[in-house]
């Protein structure tokens, strides 16, 4: 991610001047200090975690592919809606088209939809185990 890391600071002074915060702004809504997002604006070796570049994204409605500059992945309009946290693991994990159509496509009841990507991968890799199991006993 070092290649990435340069390119946080002018993403993320473009993304929240998109989104008109000031910095104090974008601190109180990802609990970080205004001295910390000024200095990952402005200092290329600062190396945010993962859960910063989340908190900052949510907080920008955009995903940490986005702020990273990293390539998406496409979504057609027709597709069940992406819920923002299946957006940031399919980018992270690389999905196919498939993989995330079959993850969408999951029906949650109220409250249970993963909210991780620690969670996301548990899933997918139990539906592709299952996959594996039932080609197996074919």
């Amino acid at each position: 991610m070092a290649e990435d890391a340069t390119r946080i600071g002018p993403r993320l002074r473009a993304e929240r001047s998109r989104a008109g915060l000031s910095h104090a702004r974008l601190a109180r809504l990802t609990g970080l200090s205004k001295t910390y997002l000024v200095r990952l604006e402005t200092d290329p070796s600062s190396n945010p975690s993962l859960e910063v570049l989340h908190r900052i994204a949510d907080s920008l409605d955009i995903t940490v592919a986005d702020l990273i500059a990293a390539p998406r992945v496409q979504f057609e309009p027709d597709d069940a809606p992406i819920p923002s946290s299946l957006r940031v693991f399919a980018d992270q994990a690389k999905l196919s088209q498939r993989e995330l159509r079959t993850l969408a496509s999951i029906r949650w009841r109220k409250g249970e939809e993963p909210q991780t990507e620690e969670r996301w991968r548990f899933i997918l890799d139990s539906l592709r185990a299952s996959r594996h199991f039932d080609e197996r006993h074919d």
